[in-house]
């Protein structure tokens, strides 16, 4: 699992759904899974270290005034990965896809908005790049404030479950 480079203009229609950002990372990884299948692993995958973080978060959402639910579990398969804009998986509404190539979603809330990008290479061989792109844009003082608190937590979250359903 490493962070990564990555050149944004090799999908026009990631550009578009992404749009201005204050913060962006990059984390990649190989597989045999194809875009659909690493995204449905990708969404189902809360361990209980995971779900114990977003239960930490709870008394700063409280503080900074943001939203804070925990979802229920929920195992996604790759069927169910939607690919049409504004449809929804998690807490995450699409904002452009393209089968086999890309996927973006945004997460809105009062403090800043979050894309969670996949994009897919073939490598040959039955085998994949997978890259995952987290951009976030602040809305007022307290996105920098809460995301500075979280970002460590972030890559961890992400380079952890991108290696697990890789």
């Amino acid at each position: 699992m490493t962070a990564v480079a990555y050149d944004l203009e090799r999908y026009p229609g990631l550009v578009a759904a992404v749009g201005h950002f204050d913060y962006h990372d990059a984390f990649g990884v190989e597989s045999g899974k194809d875009l659909r299948r690493i995204m449905a692993g990708f969404f189902s995958c809360r361990p209980t270290w995971l779900r114990l973080l977003f239960l930490l978060r709870a008394p700063l959402a409280r503080l900074l005034g943001l939203e804070h639910s925990l979802e229920a579990q929920r195992t996604f398969t790759p069927e169910e990965i939607p690919f049409a804009t504004g449809e929804s998986v998690w807490i995450f509404s699409v904002a452009g896809a393209q089968e086999d190539g890309f996927w973006a979603g945004e997460a809105q809330d009062a403090h800043l908005r979050a894309v969670l990008a996949f994009t897919c290479e073939p490598l040959g061989s039955g085998r994949f790049r997978h890259t995952v792109l987290t951009f976030v844009t602040y809305k007022d003082w307290r996105g920098p404030v809460y995301f500075n608190l979280v970002r460590p937590f972030h890559a961890l979250i992400i380079k952890a479950t991108l290696k697990a359903c890789a």
